[in-house]
């Protein structure tokens, strides 16, 4: 107490009965307490010297259970009070900060370094009024919110009466003075390299809470101008167009204007309590999964956000979801489309900048952008951004774009000062407010272009009901880590060029596919997901109710009993409990039957649940694929489930980013097998070198069958591109053209034979298929971009679905190519 002024130390107490009645902290860690180690003496230290912040603390104490401030540090009493406040302030209202090295801190590191047996503990404690999760936020409450501004004893006092029940209390990582000593013991800079620790650790709390101080838009603006890259295209610019450099420089500074954001943490705080009420009104919850993963990235690590892109929802939803779980808000990357009048300016407040489509031929372009990445980067802010280019409108993931990863690896390449972390997000909605979209676009309606009265006129959807969302958060990826596997010998200080290295390419197409998979391992398993699986693998969508729940159990039990990945969140209600939740959001119809219920969907429900049903396909895939070899045969050999497997299995795994690698196969298909085996799906002979599939009159064998259809539609457009290949002959055809006969005539199959969704003609991904038949050497490309082949490397890839697909859908398929 001796830090305080006579003054402050009467005001304490009446300080201490305004806290106790009126403050309310959110405190994290939720399971905050002290380990008592041996010989350990807790030292809290504060950032600021604050009568308030100190008694905030005693409260947080007392609540907590945690040791009293004011107990004396060490036998011969080092310090009165266990406190250390780095900061003092001086002035009468307490505007100028007195930031030379506490005496305090000095005499504890004096002390440990005469005594080895004295070993403090420092537990840093921050504060931030108006900046706790789950509080309502008013515009008056933003003028006094914490930010990087000084601020004073009356703002302070502002803050307890206006934030009091909207204060976040963070008890950081604490920091044993011995260990911290070990290297400086007996010199004079111990105490100051302590100071500077602590120092760090509270800048490094307020950067990863609120976001770090990003001054001025004009400042980085300036910044960013200054750089040689920008300068240097300056100078071409000059040169190229004739136009003189003060022109030139306007075009610069005019892309980095379009390109930066405008942050602001109160509109931040404000946007937060406007999202929680929009939150509540569209959806039955937010739920969140693996929190965990991104808890565990080291602090004063540079994050990087890269979730899956289904919806636009999706730039609120993280941003509010990481805020109210006291982490900054991440600077988010946004298309140029985005870039509306009115809501242009409101989204770069909440921290969107924006990028153009494509850069190329604008080299001053591409300098300004990359640069203005790098100083994000540079300066700590969370980044956020979608590799796969644009929402997705089938539900599954589609082929990344490595630009922006590039753009990353080679800013951190150029500047490495704070290592950098991937952190794959999942997104899941039980219903999209875009889905109706989306099914236009597949069937081939023109992708509206985004305005404000395109906006204007989805008002009208936010009156329907959305069921809950679920935001997955995947294994983080360090970068480091992949630059030791691709740049051997890799080292931050060495030189950097411009040239773009002959390692970039490959690293940031590992690091894609990387990212990727990891997002498919965080996925989470809906009652929605579920019902769209099962019906869509029946012939008209619809089923007993008796059947559909046990179908639905079915499915949830194998992925809980051998689990694709362990971050993999599957839901815990039973068959009927799920078909009820999907009854009340319309997805189902039910047709009472004295023999019992009869539940289906509408034609225009089952194409739009497709999308549904893709966003966990595939963690069912392997199970269906193995199960499919069953529908024509009534035993398979283990070696020819082997076989299948390892023929279907590089394609299915590239297009739906499974993380098994083909030598894994072998085991993956044991293990797979043991658990039809488990649910009765097949039996085995005491070796396991030869399964059954259940006598065709039982449960089991319908069952298995509704698993196996679950796969047949992706193993049909195999074979239909591959017999378009073969019909057409080696050396006739382009991508191009293939690409057009298979949609085509996957369209024409859909019409006939079955359900007319568009996600199953989507041209890109008979695209995708035809890419991997030319990365596996299966066809390449010779002269004018036919396509080449070995008819018999395809004829022994086209006898594998004679082996799994039934004769008369083989025989539709060749109908239609024929024709």
């Amino acid at each position: 107490m001796s830090d305080f002024s006579a003054f402050e130390r009467l005001a304490l107490p009446i300080v201490r009965g305004l806290v106790a009645m009126w403050v309310r902290p959110s405190v994290l860690p939720d399971d905050a307490k002290w380990q008592h180690g041996a010989g350990r003496v807790p030292v809290y230290a504060l950032e600021k010297r604050s009568v308030i912040d100190l008694a905030v603390l005693e409260h947080v104490c007392r609540e907590r259970g945690l040791p009293d401030p004011h107990l004396p540090v060490g036998a011969k009493a080092v310090l009165a009070d266990s406190l250390i406040f780095l900061e003092r302030r001086t002035g009468f209202f307490g505007q100028r900060i007195d930031r030379r090295m506490p005496e305090a801190l000095r005499a504890l590191t004096v002390a440990a370094g005469e005594d080895i047996s004295f070993d403090p503990e420092l537990i840093p404690v921050s504060l931030f009024w108006g900046r706790a999760p789950d509080r309502e936020r008013t515009w008056f409450r933003l003028l006094i919110a914490e930010d990087w501004d000084i601020g004073g004893r009356f703002r302070k006092f502002l803050s307890l009466l206006i934030n009091g029940r909207n204060l976040l209390v963070l008890l950081g990582e604490t920091m044993p003075v011995q260990s911290a000593m070990s290297e400086t013991r007996g010199m004079p800079r111990g105490p100051r390299r302590m100071w500077r620790q602590l120092r760090m650790q509270f800048r490094n709390q307020r950067a990863a809470t609120i976001g770090p101080d990003l001054s001025h838009r004009r400042t980085i603006v300036t910044e960013v101008l200054r750089t040689h890259a920008v300068r240097d295209a300056v100078r071409q610019e000059v040169r190229d167009k004739k136009i003189s450099r003060r022109d030139a420089l306007k075009v610069a500074r005019d892309y980095a204007y379009e390109v930066a954001a405008n942050y602001s943490h109160a509109f931040v705080v404000f946007a937060s309590g406007m999202l929680g009420r929009l939150w509540n009104r569209l959806y039955d919850g937010v739920e969140l999964a693996n929190f965990a993963s991104l808890q565990s990235v080291d602090e004063g690590s540079e994050i990087v956000y890269v979730p899956c892109h289904r919806s636009h929802m999706d730039y609120l939803l993280l941003s509010y979801v990481v805020y109210h779980k006291g982490y900054a808000v991440p600077h988010i990357a946004a298309g140029i489309n985005l870039n509306m009048p009115v809501i242009g300016s409101l989204l770069r407040r909440g921290g969107a900048f924006f990028l153009r489509r494509s850069f190329s031929g604008n080299a001053t372009y591409s300098a300004v952008f990359s640069r203005y990445l790098g100083a994000m980067m540079a300066r700590g802010h969370s980044i956020e951004y979608f590799i796969e280019g644009g929402r997705s409108r089938t539900g599954r993931l589609m082929q990344p774009k490595t630009g922006m990863l590039a753009m990353t690896v080679r800013a951190y390449v150029r500047k490495p000062v704070r290592p950098v972390v991937f952190v794959p997000i999942y997104f899941g909605y039980e219903r999209l407010v875009e889905g109706r979209t989306y099914i236009g676009e597949l069937a081939g309606r023109p992708k509206e272009k985004e305005s404000v009265i395109g906006m204007l006129r989805t008002l009208p959807e936010l009156r329907s009901r959305f069921g809950k969302v679920y935001v997955s958060f995947g294994e983080p990826l360090p970068l480091d880590d992949l630059l030791e596997h691709h740049v051997p010998g890799w080292d931050r200080q060495q030189p950097v060029t411009e040239e773009k290295p002959a390692w970039l390419s490959p690293l940031c197409v590992d690091l894609a596919h990387q990212i990727m998979t990891r997002i498919n391992a965080a996925a989470c398993v809906t009652p929605v997901n579920l019902m769209g699986t099962v019906l869509l693998a029946t012939p008209r969508q619809r089923m007993g109710e008796a059947d559909l729940a046990r179908q639905l159990e079915l499915y949830a039990s194998l992925m809980r009993q051998a689990p694709y990945s362990p971050r993999v969140w599957v839901t815990p209600l039973d068959g009927q409990s799920m078909i009820r939740h999907c009854d009340s959001l319309r997805m189902l119809y039910r047709q009472s039957h004295p023999l019992g219920d009869i539940v289906g969907m509408s034609e225009s429900t089952a194409v739009l649940s497709s999308y549904y049903r893709n966003n966990v396909l595939h963690l069912l895939l392997m199970p269906s694929l193995l199960a499919s070899a069953f529908l024509n045969n009534t035993s398979v050999r283990r070696v020819d489930l082997l076989r299948l497997a390892g023929r279907v299995y590089p394609y299915v795994a590239d297009e739906y980013f499974l993380h098994w690698r083909e030598h894994e196969l072998p085991a993956v298909v044991d293990e797979l097998l043991e658990d039809l085996l488990n649910h009765g799906l097949l039996t085995a002979s005491d070796d396991r070198s030869d399964w059954r599939r259940p006598a065709a009159e039982s449960s089991e064998s319908v069952q298995l069958s509704v698993l196996a259809r679950i796969s047949v539609p992706i193993l049909e457009r195999y074979y239909l591109a591959i017999s378009l290949l073969l019909r057409a002959g080696s050396g006739r055809l382009t991508q191009e053209a293939l690409e057009r006969q298979c949609q085509l005539t996957a369209q024409r199959m859909a019409m006939l034979y079955e359900l007319n969704s568009p996600e199953f003609f989507d041209r890109a991904l008979f695209g995708n298929f035809v890419g991997r038949l030319r990365a596996r050497n299966v066809v390449s490309e010779a002269a004018e971009g036919r396509l080449v082949f070995d008819a018999k490397v395809l004829e022994a890839v086209a006898s594998d679905a004679q082996f799994v697909l039934h004769e008369q859908i083989r025989n539709s398929i060749l109908q239609v190519v024929h024709r």
